[in-house]
């Protein structure tokens, strides 16, 4: 699906005016979403807790819509700048991270995977793992996922390696760049992780009803995310692939308008 050649005028300012994600579900793999955050009211439809019991078992327990916590705070984040993009989206909290914002690479893979059994067309993954013994299943996954139609948006690590699923072609990957706009991608040639957006300084949802200041790949991965699901409304069999092309035009449309790629400036 070329959108520049179908439809030159399409635009995200244009999405933004005539979608809202309504209809679509998004999965946010994460710390949990404080379903009770005033920003939040209403919006998170139902979840799920990953996690191992006493004997080191992976037990999953799906979670009634109002009930959703988050123990951390990563997850309220990254479900309000989704939200805050895509005001109508279902959000569906798969919480797979403790209360120390970590988790085992079977307990990821467990949280993927019902996820993807819930055939949830867009999900978010604002976490990764360089663990070799899991990289395997988590690439099938994501396979998986792209066979599906189901899309996934995956950050990469802040340090260190890429990490994984954001190293995989059939995710979309994202990096942080110092933006101010919210609606603004730029895709990056030549590199596996093919987007950067938003992820300086953000204020974002804290549980509890209050608000935080974060910086991470992990809070640009749902800024690409809130795009998507804006899309999908508007083009509900879209694919992983076209996805990223729609991204890449947008991109390029930016630097026809004459936007700049340098960060932005705090002016004293």
């Amino acid at each position: 699906m070329n959108f520049p050649l179908l439809n030159p005028r399409l635009s995200l300012k244009w999405l933004a005016c005539h979608a809202s994600g309504k209809g679509i579900e998004v999965a946010v793999i994460d710390s949990g979403i404080d379903a009770s955050h005033p920003r939040l009211a209403g919006r998170v439809s139902r979840g799920c807790t990953v996690a191992k019991n006493n004997r080191g078992e992976i037990v999953i327990r799906e979670v009634e819509a109002g009930k959703n916590r988050d123990s951390y705070g990563h997850g309220t984040a990254v479900a309000g700048i989704i939200a805050d993009l895509a005001p109508s989206v279902r959000l569906i909290s798969v919480k797979v991270l403790d209360d120390y914002n970590s988790c085992t690479g079977d307990v990821l893979i467990a949280g993927l995977q019902w996820a993807l059994d819930q055939n949830i067309r867009l999900l978010n993954m604002s976490l990764a793992t360089s663990k070799p013994a899991y990289i395997h299943k988590l690439f099938a996954l994501c396979e998986r996922a792209y066979v599906q139609n189901s899309i996934i948006v995956a950050a990469r690590r802040n340090f260190g390696d890429l990490g994984c699923p954001a190293m995989f072609s059939s995710v979309l990957s994202v990096d942080r760049e110092q933006y101010v706009e919210k609606l603004r991608v730029h895709y990056r040639p030549h590199n596996m992780i093919e987007f950067d957006a938003r992820g300086t300084q953000i204020k974002v949802l804290a549980p509890g009803g209050g608000y935080a200041i974060h910086t991470g790949t992990s809070f640009a991965t749902p800024h690409v995310c809130g795009m998507v699901a804006l899309l999908l409304e508007r083009f509900p069999r879209l694919t992983a692939v076209e996805a990223k092309s729609a991204l890449m035009a947008f991109s390029e449309s930016a630097a026809l308008a004459g936007e700049s790629r340098q960060p932005a400036r705090t002016v004293n």
